[in-house]
């Protein structure tokens, strides 16, 4: 039965048939029950009509009943299954009409509904700058009524004949899937709408509104046309009452990302906009991430992944039994925050949204980062976003933690944790506390919109390519030196001297220059693949320091046998020499520089750093200390070696003159 608040129908029911032909009068000042009608009630309506009425209605008893006798079965029909005709359906195009139907039987089907309704509300023009005209398709006002038949299979059809207006139907039975794909049941009994976040577009098919996200202009590049669209999506979600289903608001971000990927910053001069537009987005992607929020008594995350944004939900509840949640993961970025405690200060629950967007470098510009000095600026990160919704205290108890991995990186470049304020991309609260060629960690004590900017001076471009120049001119001359260093290696091994003189020295020196040069140089020329195995990294440092160490200790060495060998000069008609054995020249030869390097990476272990697979700036001194001594040795005992020298020389040309004037 139809409400009776808005208009009104009555029916003329012939008795015994399975068929039965009935008239319903729609937008009828009376109401009266559809179905068969008692004796009272049919003598109470005869009442209440004129004696002429009272007759017309004699005779449509009298056809009727002769007319059910000629149809026991449904005359032949054609179908109608237009998802505009539910009483439900609302539209941004114009009302449609039934001017062109060809007058007969018809049987309505499909999303639209299978009953004519007899009762419907007047047009409804709602939300303001035309977000969303609702057309509400009223009864058919210029037929006052119309023939239907109740057939044996299951069905109705009804005899139409062509109006200006529109015949409106309902589901006699409705259920979600009666109304197709992104739709379900409405307030208004058999009606079908779309579901929260979407409207219904003119791609409809018989089985489907065709409801979906709002579109955007085609041929859309500009910040100003692109505007329209994220403000009116921002409108719709405030005018929500309903949660959004996830499939709706990947749809929204779908939407989002592939207009703002189209924007061409160069179309759009006025950087304002592209301001308004960018902080647009970031609030409306942030509302349908949020969306996704769901309550929980310990813990549950959420992930959607696109193409051009990546985004993970994470919730905590009172019966949590986590110490602290793990990273919030990108393809290029994660976070780690302290929820917990935070959770702490909301009751016991708090959930934290993570986005990293890949396409925002066209309209959240680089070179929104205003600084003192002229240079050039680059994203090496994606931008991300964080937030805390639904949570009444945000204080951060700890400070949030960031970590980008490059997209791409030039070491004489100066790299800057930033966020966005809405108008410019600034430093203050967010500082870079772990540096690596390949990622950057960024410590900030706030939430917002983050990135990393590289800034590189156009004056240092010129001198990039001498520092490349330099470097090549470094290979070769090492090599070169590699090569000679590798020859001496070879005579000294197979070329001996006599056997007072031992070659152990400056073999072993040879030797530990060979290998300490070749091993800097393979890990400084493949540095970058290094890198990505911080072990091998950590080894090879160690391995480069105790190599230098080495050949130093061994020239030190050399310079105590060359001392001895002086002291040796005073003694040469004596069978009286002093030396050192090879086996103790071997223990401090590589002793030494070993108990160095133990030591160094056994009390520090932050000694050797990751970017350069080399010392760290505050440890240099454990190589430069040990060096600067052996140097300082080496140049005392070069003094001493030059006064014994010129001694032993002396005392040798007074014995040699001696022995002439003997003769």
């Amino acid at each position: 039965m139809e409400t009776p608040t808005l208009s009104s129908c009555c029916c003329l029911i012939g008795p015994g048939a399975d068929d039965v032909i009935t008239r319903i009068q729609l937008n009828s000042p009376d109401f009266v029950y559809q179905h068969s009608l008692t004796k009272l009630q049919y003598r109470a309506g005869i009442r209440k009509m004129s004696s002429l009425w009272l007759g017309f209605a004699l005779i449509h008893l009298m056809v009727f009943t002769n007319v059910e006798a000629q149809y026991s079965f449904c005359p032949s029909y054609k179908t109608l299954s237009d998802p505009w005709r539910n009483v439900g359906f609302c539209s941004m195009s114009n009302t449609r009409s039934d001017i062109s139907l060809n007058e007969g039987w018809y049987r309505f089907t499909s999303v639209g509904g299978d009953k004519v309704i007899t009762s419907c509300g007047s047009t409804i023009n709602t939300t303001s700058h035309n977000l969303t005209v609702y057309n509400l398709f009223t009864c058919n006002s210029s037929i006052s009524y119309t023939n239907y038949i109740n057939c044996s299979q299951g069905f109705t059809v009804y005899y139409l004949r062509p109006t200006k207006q529109t015949y409106a139907t309902r589901h006699s039975v409705c259920s979600n899937s009666s109304c197709g794909p992104n739709a379900q049941c409405g307030t208004v009994f058999g009606s079908c709408v779309c579901n929260p976040g979407l409207v219904p577009n003119l791609l409809m098919s018989n089985d489907s509104y065709g409801c979906s996200v709002l579109t955007v202009p085609s041929g859309c590049k500009t910040a100003d046309c692109a505007q329209s669209f994220v403000s009116n999506l921002s409108q719709l979600l405030d005018n929500l009452n309903e949660p959004l289903q996830p499939k709706t608001v990947e749809l929204y971000l779908s939407t989002i990302m592939n207009v703002t990927t189209s924007i061409d910053a160069k179309n759009s001069t006025d950087n304002t906009v592209l301001i308004k537009y960018a902080n647009n987005v970031l609030t409306v992607t942030e509302k349908l991430v949020s969306s996704l929020v769901a309550p929980t008594e310990t813990e549950n995350t959420t992930r959607i992944q696109l193409d051009q944004m990546e985004a993970e939900v994470f919730t905590v509840g009172k019966n949590t039994s986590l110490i602290k949640i793990p990273p919030l993961n990108a393809s290029s970025s994660s976070l780690n925050i302290d929820l917990i405690e935070i959770s702490k200060q909301n009751n016991g629950s708090a959930s934290v949204v993570f986005m990293s967007y890949t396409n925002m470098a066209n309209v959240l510009k680089p070179s929104f980062f205003y600084t003192n000095t002229s240079t050039i600026k680059i994203f090496i990160s994606p931008v991300v976003s964080v937030t805390l919704p639904k949570s009444s205290n945000i204080t951060l108890t700890t400070p949030v933690n960031f970590t980008f991995r490059h997209k791409e990186f030039t070491a004489s470049a100066n790299r800057s944790c930033v966020y966005w304020n809405e108008t410019e991309w600034i430093e203050k609260g967010c500082m870079a506390t772990e540096i690596n060629s390949t990622y950057t960690v960024c410590s900030c004590v706030h939430l917002s919109t983050f990135a990393m900017i590289m800034q590189t001076d156009p004056d240092n471009i010129k001198k990039s390519d001498d520092d490349a120049l330099m470097n090549l001119i470094n290979i070769v001359a090492v090599s070169v030196g590699l090569f000679f260093l590798f020859l001496t290696i070879l005579t000294l091994t197979f070329c001996q001297r006599g056997t007072k003189v031992t070659n152990t020295a400056l073999l072993n020196l040879s030797l530990s220059l060979f290998l300490a040069h070749i091993t800097f140089l393979l890990t400084q020329q493949y540095l970058q693949d290094v890198q990505k195995n911080n072990l091998m990294c950590l080894v090879l440092a160690g391995i480069t320091h105790f190599l230098f160490l080495s050949a130093f200790v061994w020239m030190l060495i050399e310079a105590i046998l060359l001392y001895i060998f002086v002291k040796n000069l005073s003694k040469i008609s004596s069978m009286q020499t002093e030396t050192l054995n090879w086996k103790y020249m071997i223990i401090i030869g590589y002793v030494i520089p070993l108990a160095v390097v133990g030591v160094t990476s056994g009390l520090c272990p932050g000694s050797y750093s990751e970017e350069h697979c080399w010392l760290t700036t505050n440890f240099v001194w454990t190589f430069l200390g040990p060096v600067s001594c052996i140097i300082a040795i080496n140049l005392l005992l070069s003094c001493v070696i030059l006064i014994n020298l010129r001694q032993s020389l002396a005392n040798l040309n007074k014995t040699v003159t001696q022995l002439k004037q003997t003769r």
